[in-house]
């Protein structure tokens, strides 16, 4: 199998970013001429974009596990991807409390503050929830 089926493959699974393809294709070759001519076909064929990549990591993550706008830039940039997140953090903190019905406030604060949320959107969902 050559590194151009290869990139195909991983990208069959997922959408990955081009930095994320990069280090797979490192891992086959040390060639970064190859590499390079294999990402830029990749990315004319429009199977790699970074911008989208990024929306659909937010977006996964916001449906399955919501987090913070902290921690998703931060999983964003651990793979080579800036971009704005535009989302709702108040409604992605109560997203994520749907099935903590139990918790206390201090819990509540605890748990919205290690899923990466910002004080300011903690603050109003336990005003919403415990007043």
């Amino acid at each position: 199998m050559n590194l151009l089926d290869s990139a195909l493959k991983i990208l069959s699974l997922r959408p990955h970013s081009k930095q994320e393809v990069i280090k797979f294709l490192r891992k086959k070759t040390k060639d970064d001429t190859l590499i390079n001519q294999i990402i830029e076909k990749l990315e004319k064929a429009k199977l790699i974009n970074d911008e989208e990549f990024g929306r659909w990591v937010v977006e996964s993550r916001s449906r399955s596990r919501p987090r913070g706008i902290r921690l998703l830039k931060q999983e964003l940039k651990q793979k080579g991807v800036d971009i704005d997140i535009d989302v709702d953090e108040v409604e992605l903190a109560e997203k994520a409390l749907e099935k903590k019905k139990s918790l206390s406030r201090d819990q509540t604060i605890r748990f919205l503050q290690y899923r990466g949320f910002s004080w300011e959107s903690i603050e109003k969902v336990v005003r919403k929830r415990y007043n």
